[in-house]
């Protein structure tokens, strides 16, 4: 079984996506940072579930084949061997660890749950980051320790002042000295703005006016729907579009296949504002067990 997770692992490592044929799919999700009491936890990627994707992909069969150096069917086999395994333990203690993915469960309904690991290192998206713990301020000073108290000694105070008052007198009875450049300077400007000509602003109006006629108001734009709720994410086209044909003919009318960035990701729906789309998400994992991994993707 630990052989198993980790060539899931290594999947997920390099892909994105693994999966498990009989199982279910492993996505990599992203998580945002999070401010707790103690600490700064970094964004980092998370391991998601979905029942759905079953449909074998070869993904997997492939990564087996090569690491254990054998034939892609008996790599098939040993995957089938290792899904029923698990179904066993299920189905005896309802939940399975699967190494550093985490944990499977069914629920009293029978659907599959699935908890991840808090931190998967494996992921290269975790590769140095790391919890920032804050050290807390202690509110309660003491405030006499905030008194500073500034001696100086009699002879030296007064040596200074008397200092002080000699350089002020200076200052205060000295006579004023005139600026000539600055006067001078002031005369010619002074010149130069009454010989400056006068601004024709009759034809600058004109201008403006003619210019804000030529005008005409701009077509309003169209709505673009660049947040989608995603539902699935499958490594080729032809199980993107049985899946998304599936969900046409549960009643998601607006079920589409998105253009592929490394897998092909279905969209159950697709909105223009990205709070409906979160609220869309929301309402989805929450009334539909089978959608509890979706996620909102803005192109």
């Amino acid at each position: 079984m630990e052989k198993f997770c980790q060539h899931i692992e290594k999947l997920l490592a390099h892909h994105d996506f693994a999966v498990v044929p009989g199982l279910g799919g492993f996505v990599v999700q992203m998580q945002s940072a999070q401010l707790l009491p103690d600490r700064i936890t970094p964004p980092l990627a998370t391991i998601g579930f979905n029942p759905l994707m079953h449909h074998a992909d070869g993904l997997l069969a492939i990564e087996i084949s090569r690491s254990e150096r054998i034939s892609y069917r008996l790599a098939m086999e040993y995957i089938d061997k290792e899904v029923e395994a698990i179904h066993y333990r299920l189905k005896s203690s309802g939940q399975v660890r699967l190494g550093n993915l985490g944990v499977v469960l069914k629920n009293e309904s029978g659907n599959l749950e699935f908890q991840p690991i808090e931190k998967a290192d494996y992921l290269t998206q975790n590769y140095g980051l790391s919890d920032l713990y804050i050290r807390t301020r202690n509110s309660s000073t003491d405030k006499e320790s905030g008194k500073i108290t500034i001696k100086f000694r009699t002879s030296v105070f007064y040596k200074y002042a008397a200092a002080s008052l000699l350089f002020g007198g200076l200052f205060l009875f000295s006579n004023p000295v005139s600026d000539v450049r600055q006067a001078d300077y002031a005369n010619f400007a002074s010149l130069s703005f009454l010989n400056a000509p006068s601004v024709a602003i009759d034809s600058v109006t004109t201008s403006q006016t003619d210019t804000t006629s030529l005008v005409t108001p701009s077509q309003q734009p169209t709505e673009s729907y660049d947040f989608h709720v995603i539902v699935a994410s499958l490594g080729d086209q032809k199980s993107a579009d049985k899946f998304c044909k599936s969900l046409l003919e549960n009643n998601f009318a607006n079920a589409q296949v998105l253009p592929p960035v490394k897998t092909y990701r279905v969209a159950i729906q697709s909105f223009s504002d990205r709070n409906q789309a979160i609220e869309f998400m929301e309402n989805l994992r929450k009334t539909d067990s089978r959608f509890e991994t979706a996620w909102v993707l803005c192109k």
